[in-house]
């Protein structure tokens, strides 16, 4: 954003040049420019007066002729207009009114007729209709007979089967009295049990299947738990072990049971820091670094030495660099802006000497040069004539003469070309010089630039002289770079050695301690024995004593377990004598023991259950009895009521008292008080109909009488009888109006194309005009426009092309104010490059900074890093290096058997192993310099095999001595993994906890 501020800048000031140098015009120039602009202005003064002049004729011609056709449909109007003027005005509603009337006459003729034909035909049906008084009175009798004659005839259907239920309700209670042995029970309700004797002998029953299977299950746990103790005795005989001394040892009695546990101990302490497992890590890291520095040395080709010469080595600065780069980067820019220049210009040139061509070769275009020519011909030859007065010198003077006037005519009519090639020229004239400017200040960059180059030439042979001389700025800080990696790869060998030093001093330390332990537990190991021998050794005399132990806890827990199962077998008999007492009790406190003897258990089930289906049987038995009884006094109330109703209608009812059931009584007294009923609301609805054709044909009369005013009003006017006379007078009436607004519309038109106020003044100027003539005269006037409006135009063209010409010229304040322009914007390019300077000075502090803090704190760390990489990919990779890129350093994985590559191009699963060992170095590095924390890893081994899961573990192992390492997954391999790798490590399964309980 600042270079393109910077590239507007300088623009613009070009641009403030360009003005300055065209404002520069002699004063000769600007005053035939003026006297141009006033002849041009005074031509196309008076060729717009002669323009206006044929336009207003034209314009007085066309309104005539467009007036001509108006003026006969005035009179056409007129015309028409003169049969209608004796009409007389109606309102104007009555258009709209007259339709409505003339159909409300034909509505209501038929309406009326119609309402009284329905007043006729209403009052003779009313009369004819008879209505039975006396059957309307037992209407609400016969209402209520509706409900006793649905439980009547619900009875009559209920009763068979209510009664077939009751039989079969008598033999259900019989045969559960057999099930109970109880056959002629005269009250079966007494064998009904209470509640709380059915709840004690159904808890005794349930309870002696318990009772029964704990009697068995202690007999044969008991059994099982003699034969146990009898082996775990028989096995601590075959041991060889001595009870009663096993018996008595103590984790602190006797000088062998405290060599065994410290024995125990050492082992536990040396598998715990494995030195096998640091030894192998650390010779390999170290002989990665001894491959990495030898690389990285060979980077530095074609420089070659040792790292110390590298130290010694007087190497340029930072700051150097930045400066050298600055100044350098300025020169080739300034170089590349004077070769953009170069070629700008001579495209300039190239169109400024092509456009004065193009111009010198139109068509009747003369020079100044060319015109002054035939000026100083046409004086001699004027100077001749009048010295000899001869016909042949008037020849020759009148044809240079004509040829002047061709020429001046001509040069009049492409002033405007003159003026650009004129332009031209000038502006050629001042880019040919900006040229050679351009070429200057390139010769000028170009030897700064080589100056540059020699200085930087001298600063390198002094520092390497094996350095090529011509190096580049950006190589030889891609040069310096590796040689910074080359003094870190120094450093982490020497990290490496040191690592191996210490870590093979653990391994002699390691094997002292643990043959000191087993000559203290009476083990002598051999005289050459090997780590591997010793904690072979050790871990075998650990586990014989442990299995002693073992077997004789066993033991003892048998023993325990048998007096544990005697027990429950003493309580389990017990129990038994417990219940059967209770069983005795339960049976005498009801019933069951009436007959002397304590019933068995199967039997006493078998009448439980039949108690349990004796109730309900019982309660049905009553229900079913109850409902008959009510059944049958239904009937008889429906019956009595049916007789009352026969007696009270009389007539031909009563005489079929006897030969009808009572159903079909009670359906023809309900059929005769509904014919009653239907009859009386049927002669009801033809009185109310009456009385509202009656109110209709009233009202149609009045709506008759309001339209014979209204019609009357309307044929009154006209002097005629029917509406439709009406209709015709009225579309008179309406065409007259149409005439009228044609004719005012035609009048208008007429009046405003001649622009006169009467018509008898129009008529008598159009009676007047001959049309043929009009159109003749306005096809001249037409052609002579054209003519006018392109000289209009081109005399326009001519006096803005020379106004143009003298405006642009402008005074002193013109260019005052471009000075003062030039000088803000220098200022603001000033401004701007001190803000930039500025900036960059504080980004390359910050940059340097970074790259030093860098330096000091990550050779340990990359060295760590290279290691846990490389024990994790079980030494598929050496180590790990970083390379300089264009925004800072990438990390590169170095292959085992040569090689690298880029992070981003390694697999997904070695991303992974590289990721684990950045974090495994990073807590190191944070644990070093601080109190640890925890580190928590979730699941980060999905894509590692067995063999580089258990050397993460082994890394875990170690970062567990700093700190504490928590692994979180789901797969139970890799606990196994981990056990093995690291016998002290906690595993908690999360699948067999307790959950949390809450309030």
């Amino acid at each position: 954003a600042r270079s393109g501020e910077l590239s507007d800048l300088k623009a613009r000031l070009a641009q403030l040049k360009l003005e300055r140098e065209q404002i520069d015009t002699l004063a000769s120039e600007h005053a035939r420019l003026t006297e141009e602009r006033d002849r041009a202005a005074a031509q196309y003064e008076a060729a717009i007066g002669q323009r206006t002049q044929i336009q207003g004729r034209m314009e007085e011609i066309q309104r005539q002729l467009a007036a001509l056709p108006r003026l006969a449909a005035w009179r056409d109007c007129c015309a028409r207009l003169a049969p209608l003027t004796a009409l007389p005005d109606a309102p104007r509603a009555w258009s709209e009114e007259l339709p409505e009337l003339q159909r409300e006459e034909i509505e209501l003729a038929v309406q009326l007729q119609a309402a009284a034909e329905a007043i006729d035909r209403l009052a003779a049906e009313a009369d004819r209709i008879v209505v039975d008084s006396v059957a309307l009175g037992l209407s609400d009798r016969v209402a209520r007979l509706a409900d006793l004659r649905a439980r009547h005839v619900t009875a009559e259907k209920d009763i068979p089967e209510r009664r077939m239920q009751m039989r079969e309700a008598e033999h259900t209670v019989a045969r559960l009295l057999g099930r109970m042995d109880r056959d002629g029970e005269e009250e079966p309700h007494r064998l009904i049990l209470k509640a709380a004797s059915v709840g004690r002998l159904r808890e005794l029953i349930e309870a002696r299947s318990g009772i029964d299977a704990a009697t068995r299950g202690t007999a044969a746990e008991l059994a099982e738990a003699q034969r146990r103790l009898a082996e775990a005795e028989a096995k601590v005989q075959a041991a060889g072990a001595d009870q009663g001394f096993v018996a008595n040892a103590e984790p602190s009695a006797g000088r062998e049971e405290r060599a065994t546990r410290d024995l125990a101990a050492a082992l536990a302490a040396v598998r715990a820091h494995d030195p096998r497992a640091r030894l192998r890590p650390a010779e390999r890291a170290c002989e990665t670094a001894k491959a990495m520095l030898a690389e990285r040395v060979r980077a530095l080709s074609p420089w070659s030495g040792d790292p110390d010469d590298l130290i010694a080595m007087q190497c340029p600065s930072a700051e150097t660099l930045l400066a050298w780069k600055t100044a350098r980067g300025e020169s080739e820019r300034a170089l590349a802006r004077h070769l953009d220049d170069i070629e700008r210009l001579t495209g300039e040139i190239l169109r400024l000497e092509t456009a004065c061509a193009a111009v010198a070769g139109l068509t009747g275009v003369v020079t100044d040069q060319e015109a002054a020519a035939i000026r100083s011909a046409r004086e001699q030859a004027w100077a001749a004539h009048r010295r000899d007065l001869a016909p042949a010198s008037a020849d020759a003077f009148e044809a240079l003469l004509r040829r002047e006037d061709i020429i001046a005519a001509s040069r009049l009519g492409h002033m405007s070309d003159l003026a650009k090639l004129h332009q031209n020229r000038q502006a050629l004239a001042m880019v040919e010089a900006e040229l050679k400017r351009a070429l200057a200040l390139r010769d000028a960059a170009a030897a700064r630039l080589q100056a540059q180059d020699g200085a930087i030439s001298d600063a390198v042979r002094a520092m390497a002289p094996a350095l090529a001389e011509t190096l580049a700025v950006p190589d030889l800080e891609h040069w310096l770079a590796w040689r910074a990696a080359a003094l870190e790869a120094h450093a982490a060998l020497r990290a490496a050695a040191r690592d191996l030093d210490e870590v093979r001093a653990d391994f002699a330390d390691a094997e002292r301690r643990l043959a000191a332990a087993l000559g203290a537990a009476g083990h002598i190991p051999a005289p050459d024995a090997g780590l591997d021998s010793l904690l072979a050794q050790a871990q075998e005399a650990v586990d014989r004593v442990s299995g002693i132990r073992a077997l004789q806890a066993a033991v003892d827990e048998r023993r325990s377990e048998m007096a544990a199962r005697a027990r429950l077998a003493a309580q389990a008999a017990e129990a038994e004598r417990a219940w059967t007492a209770a069983w005795g009790a339960a049976c005498e406190a009801c019933w069951l023991g009436e007959r002397g003897d304590v019933p068995a258990l199967g039997s006493v089930r078998e009448i439980l259950a039949a108690v349990a289906e004796l109730g309900p049987a019982l309660e049905k038995q009553a229900g079913l009895r109850d409902r008959i009884a009510k059944m049958e006094k239904d009937q008889a109330q429906f019956r009595e009521e049916v007789h009352a109703l026969v007696v009270a209608l009389g007539g031909a009812l009563a005489l079929e008292v006897g030969t009808l059931p009572v159903l079909d009584l009670a359906q023809k007294i309900a059929e005769k008080v509904q014919d009653a009923a239907a009859e009386q609301s049927r002669r009801a609805k033809l009185l109310v109909q009456l009385e509202e054709a009656r109110e209709r044909w009233r009202a149609l009369g009045e709506a008759e009488a309001i339209h014979a005013r209204r019609k009357a009003q309307m044929t009154s006017l006209f002097g005629v009888a029917t509406l439709a006379q009406v209709a015709v007078k009225l579309s008179d009436i309406a065409r007259r109006a149409e005439l009228r607004r044609q004719a005012d519309e035609a009048a208008r038109d007429v009046l405003d194309a001649l622009r006169l106020g009467e018509m008898a003044q129009a008529e008598r100027v159009l009676d007047a005009a001959d049309r043929p003539a009009l159109d003749a005269e306005l096809l001249e006037l037409k052609a002579r426009f054209d003519d006018h409006d392109r000289r209009c135009h081109t005399l326009f063209a001519a006096r803005s092309a020379a106004v143009d010409q003298v405006e642009a010229i402008g005074g002193d304040s013109r260019v005052a104010e471009i000075e003062g322009r030039r000088r803000t914007i220098l200022l603001e390019i000033e401004d701007g490059a001190m803000r930039y300077l500025h900036l960059r000075a504080g980004t390359t502090a910050t940059e340097l900074a970074l790259r030093a803090y860098r330096e000091r704190h990550r050779s340990s760390m990359m060295a760590r890093a290279s290691e846990a990489f490389r024990t994790i990919s079980r030494g598929a990779y050496a180590g790990l290096a970083t390379q300089p890129a264009k925004e800072g350093e990438t990390l590169i994985a170095q292959a085992a058997g040569g090689g690298s590559k880029a992070a981003d191009t390694l697999s997904k699963g070695t991303r992974f192993q590289l990721y684990l060992a950045l974090r495994v170095a990073g807590y190191h590095e944070f644990a070093r310099a601080r109190s640890p924390v925890p580190f928590v890893a979730d699941d980060i081994m999905e894509t590692f095999d067995d063999f580089r899961a258990e050397e993460a573990f082994r890394l875990f192992a170690e970062m567990a001595q700093v700190g504490q390492v928590i692994y979180l997954t789901h797969h139970r391999h890799l606990c196994d993994l981990a056990r093995n790798v690291c016998p002290g490590v906690r595993i908690h399964d999360l699948s067999q906890a307790e959950p949390a309980t809450g309030a």
